[in-house]
């Protein structure tokens, strides 16, 4: 983030970033340099100096992506990337749970490293807590929260586009099935009330077979949708894509690409909604 307001010496980076040692911030430059993020440059002298920069393509677009979404604090995007990473997004995408709950996923958290990182995130607007029946408490995301999925979704296109091209998509399905169902509820579709929609996401094919992921929605009296598992209601429109495809939809706006069944006033309403919100506190990528 440093690097994205003009090229510095390596001495000025250390100095900027001073919550990580020179050794640290070496090495992390050393690795942004293998992936094609940062290049040295010699600027004529005398003295001539050596500065830092990052390339126009892979470091320039991650820092405008970052900057984009990082709209309260670096730290808060650090917690997202935790809470993802622990499988906490995971399990908050399906409502609301509990600190035995959030203990459940698949990480080697004890319960008290998992209540810090759960009031961290309710301090940066992440989550919101509320006390439920025996004085326990439950966390669900909020607007802020689902909001920062999209950076999730646009760091994953983002290293398929720059530090794996042509390989995998930069999400497995099941994880693009959570960023959906994480922002499923910043949909408000008032004319929809009480009908099911399914977004699907598809993943590659193999051997003649390609696996799916339904994320079940249904759009509550308030109109807003959430993901509903239960309802066996048949749906009454359903959006279908693949990874990539979920991208542009998601970070581009582009619907173009949605094999859609059904309703589509209720489906196109609801992804031209996703796409807005995601967009609502930032600045264009």
């Amino acid at each position: 983030m440093e690097l994205g307001h003009g090229p510095l010496r390596t001495k000025q980076l250390t100095e900027r970033v001073g919550q990580f040692s020179a050794r640290s911030i070496y090495r992390c430059v050393g690795k942004m340099q293998s992936h094609g993020l940062i290049d040295r440059y010699e600027e004529p002298g005398p003295p001539s100096k050596v500065l830092l920069r990052l390339t126009e393509r892979g470091g320039r677009n991650l820092f405008r992506l970052v900057r984009a979404f990082s709209v309260d604090s670096w730290g808060e995007t650090c917690l997202l990337g935790d809470l993802w990473e622990n499988g906490f997004v995971e399990q908050l995408s399906r409502g609301p749970k509990s600190l035995m709950d959030l203990l459940e996923s698949p990480h080697h958290l004890t319960y008290h490293q998992v209540k810090r990182r759960a009031n961290m995130a309710v301090e940066c607007g992440l989550l919101q807590g509320s006390i439920c029946k025996g004085n326990s408490r439950r966390y669900e995301l909020t607007d802020q929260g689902r909001r920062s999925l999209g950076l999730i979704a646009g760091i994953g296109r983002w290293q398929h586009r720059y530090i794996a091209p042509g390989e995998a998509p930069g999400l497995e399905m099941e994880e693009m099935a959570t960023v959906l169902r994480g922002v499923m509820p910043l949909s408000v579709l008032t004319a929809h009330i009480g009908r099911r929609i399914d977004l699907i996401v598809a993943g590659a094919e193999e051997y003649g077979y390609r696996a799916t992921a339904t994320v079940p929605g249904t759009v509550g009296l308030e109109g807003t949708a959430h993901f509903d598992p239960q309802s066996e209601r048949e749906a009454d429109g359903s959006a279908a894509a693949t990874i990539n495809t979920w991208f542009a939809a998601l970070l581009d706006g582009n619907r173009g690409r949605l094999r859609v069944r059904g309703d589509l006033g209720l489906v196109d309403s609801c992804v031209k909604q996703l796409h807005e919100a995601l967009w609502e506190t930032s600045t264009r990528a």
